[in-house]
């Protein structure tokens, strides 16, 4: 099909209930970009749009294995697609539309936290994976930015990280943004056309992370199958900058390099269960004065603790896991923050109504907890979290019961117990129970519309217990003890609007309720 292309937006129809088809679109005879899609009609689910401001003016040509009618249902727009949806989140990152999934690119610059992902803007299934964007000055409230990388005859755009080159090291100029990504040959019929494999390469951004363009040549070869998800950091000690990488199966390598550019492996490993978007760094301890440790990081939050001295990474831990609830995926710090280690993950939802699926999570500040020999990894919320806090109620000391409901605003439940040896208190956050067992020692939660079987956290009924829910659209993140219990849950659509129900055969120390409101600074 021929198209004049006479406004600057092309609007697609999505129905979620079609196959999936390859659409290829070219101009002048050259091919700019391959999408799969549900497409649909008139009568479809939802539109998502692609931006051809680039080919104003001109003739477009789609090809793809349909019917010219189905074809003929794909027009122009001067605007992009309004997704209005009633219960998206309020506090937690979520795309405008279509699929999201890994972080990518995290970096503070200029004041500014950049917030890249891997995003499908055609669907609400994984593929088609391009980069989005989005930008905050604090961590909570974010700004949607236009994409940034595109799938094209390398592969998909996978995942990758962020670094801004103060120092001109890499010769593109002070302060410019480079950002180190996989593309994913292989992925895309364009790529096997080309007879192209994942590498890793180098994209830039000289104007504070608006736009980004591809550089040429590849900053890494194939290594291995399908070899991704770089992660650069600079190791002042050893003065050099280090890139991690995934490999294939548990495998995982580490690079040097002094000019960003290029690089040498130093080390190849091998990992049990640990798999993809590799992350290396230092964090403090917080019960142990001075002391700090290396920490390697894989996607489903699996970590060895232990010491990297710049080229090698030696464990003194076996593979832990960090998270209490299995949501959180591919977390990955960001760059350029001075004194602390933020973190975010990607949450995995199955709720795509609201056509879009996917969250990301709170950042969190990363730390260790020393426990004889061993070590710990706790996720605190951020100081930027502080000022949205109102409190709402606040349970009198020694209290047991409480019925409420939650007023339309994201939320925070906070409570604390004093060591017990029997009792229990059961905690109703709209569907979702949470069952504190002091005789069993162990949390237990249940939201049957959404989970199959019950989370089961276990804790140590002889100190204090802590648990903080905070509570947004379509998620509960869960945060105990300080931290060393963390994870998320989703929930029934409007969980916002539900009743919170407290009922307990013990005292409980402290609980309050806040309200998280945006509007309040």
């Amino acid at each position: 099909m021929l198209l004049h292309i006479s406004e600057p937006y092309l609007w697609l129809p999505v129905d979620k209930k079609n196959s999936e088809v390859k659409l290829h679109f070219y101009c002048n005879g050259e091919k700019f970009q391959e999408v799969d899609i549900q497409l649909g009609g008139t009568d479809g689910d939802f539109y998502t749009a692609m931006d051809v401001g680039r080919f104003l003016g001109q003739e477009i040509e789609i090809k793809g294995d349909v019917s010219e009618d189905m074809l003929c249902n794909i027009f122009c727009c001067k605007e992009k697609v309004q997704n209005i949806y009633p219960f998206r989140p309020q506090i937690h990152f979520a795309p405008e539309i279509g699929w999201h999934n890994d972080p990518n690119g995290l970096v503070f610059a200029d004041g500014v936290y950049h917030l890249y992902y891997q995003w499908n803007p055609y669907g609400v299934n994984w593929g088609n994976m391009h980069w989005g964007h989005a930008v905050s000055r604090d961590m909570i409230r974010w700004e949607h930015k236009p994409m940034v990388m595109e799938p094209d005859e390398y592969g998909t755009v996978h995942s990758g990280c962020g670094w801004q080159d103060k120092d001109n090291v890499a010769g593109f100029g002070e302060n410019t943004l480079l950002f180190f990504y996989t593309a994913a040959g292989g992925c895309n019929q364009w790529s096997i056309d080309a007879g192209n494999l994942h590498v890793q390469r180098l994209a830039i951004s000289t104007d504070g992370g608006e736009t980004l363009q591809k550089t040429d040549g590849v900053i890494l070869p194939h290594i291995a199958g399908g070899n991704r998800d770089p992660k650069v950091f600079y190791h002042k000690e050893s003065a050099a900058y280090i890139m991690v990488l995934f490999l294939d199966e548990y495998e995982f390598g580490i690079f040097r390099s002094e000019d960003l550019l290029h690089w040498t492996e130093s080390q190849r490993f091998s990992a049990e269960k640990m798999r993809e978007c590799p992350d290396l760094f230092a964090l403090p301890v917080d019960n142990a004065d001075s002391e700090k440790k290396w920490v390697f990081w894989s996607a489903d939050g699996y970590y060895m603790v232990g010491d990297f001295d710049g080229c090698l990474f030696t464990p003194e831990s076996e593979v832990l896991s960090a998270y209490s609830i299995w949501p959180p995926y591919a977390a990955q710090t960001y760059a350029g923050v001075e004194g602390r280690v933020l973190s975010q993950a990607w949450l995995r939802m199955e709720n795509d109504r609201g056509n879009y699926r996917g969250l990301m999570s709170i950042p969190t500040e990363l730390s260790l907890v020393k426990y004889d020999s061993a070590y710990k990894i706790r996720f605190q919320l951020p100081a930027e979290f502080e000022p949205y806090r109102q409190l709402c109620i606040e349970l009198e000391k020694s209290g047991r019961n409480l019925d409420t409901r939650l007023a339309g605003t994201a939320s925070e439940i906070a409570l604390v117990w004093k060591p017990q040896e029997t009792g229990s208190t059961e905690l109703w956050i709209g569907n979702t129970a949470v069952t504190v067992d002091f005789g069993a020692g162990r949390v237990e939660i249940k939201n049957p519309p959404i989970y199959a079987e019950s989370v089961v956290i276990p804790f140590d009924t002889g100190k204090t217990l802590t648990l903080d829910f905070i509570i947004d659209q379509e998620v509960i993140e869960v945060f105990g003890n300080g931290g060393v219990i963390y994870g998320a849950l989703e929930t029934e659509e409007n969980i916002l609007q539900k009743k919170i129900r407290l009922e307990s055969t013990v005292e409980i120390e402290s609980m309050k309720l806040y309200e998280l409101k945006l509007d309040s600074k």
